[in-house]
């Protein structure tokens, strides 16, 4: 009796697994898309460099790219900021040693009302973008996380299939 009530209870999470809205286990968003930057007159961009504490890092390297090709590198100063001008509106890449940001940089007066006034890079940032294979076992873990209903009813039927066929065992009048 104490082995079907077992059964029962493994079933019963199984299912409510598969009946949980994807938004009640899934993760934060995270925000799509370059971030909107309005270019100061003269093409100058402002930004800063902090780490994942919010400290500023003085003294940082800063990458510009704009499509895969560097156009500017600067270094911040001791407030974690830098500037660099000649820039263009378009989609630049911002890298520093340990962190990466892409912006949307825009001419004075045609920014978006979003637009933000500088760009900020966070160093040591462990968030990744993109596709990750992670080797042998990454394709499937890929394929899980992408279906997981499918994957949730393939659990609870290897939970209950045997706990079902297990019940066929007992003797009748037990």
């Amino acid at each position: 009796m104490k082995g079907n009530l077992m059964g029962t209870l493994a079933a019963a999470v199984a299912t409510f697994g598969m009946v949980l809205p994807p938004s009640a286990i899934a993760a934060e968003p995270v925000a799509a898309g370059p971030t909107d930057v309005a270019l100061r007159s003269g093409g100058v961009l402002v930004g800063q460099v902090v780490d994942q504490q919010g400290a500023a890092k003085a003294g940082a390297p800063v990458s510009i790219r704009f499509a895969e090709h560097e156009v500017v590198r600067t270094v911040t100063d001791q407030s974690g900021v830098f500037a660099a001008q000649g820039l263009r509106g378009g989609q630049y890449q911002l890298l520093t040693v340990d962190g990466m940001t892409v912006c949307r940089l825009w001419a004075p007066d045609t920014a978006p009302p979003a637009a933000r006034p500088a760009a900020l890079l966070v160093s040591g940032n462990t968030a990744v973008r993109g596709q990750w294979s992670g080797g042998p076992m990454g394709s499937w873990v890929g394929w899980i996380k992408a279906h997981p209903y499918i994957t949730a009813g393939i659990v609870a039927s290897a939970i209950a299939i045997p706990l079902a066929l297990a019940d066929d065992d007992d003797p009748p009048g037990s």
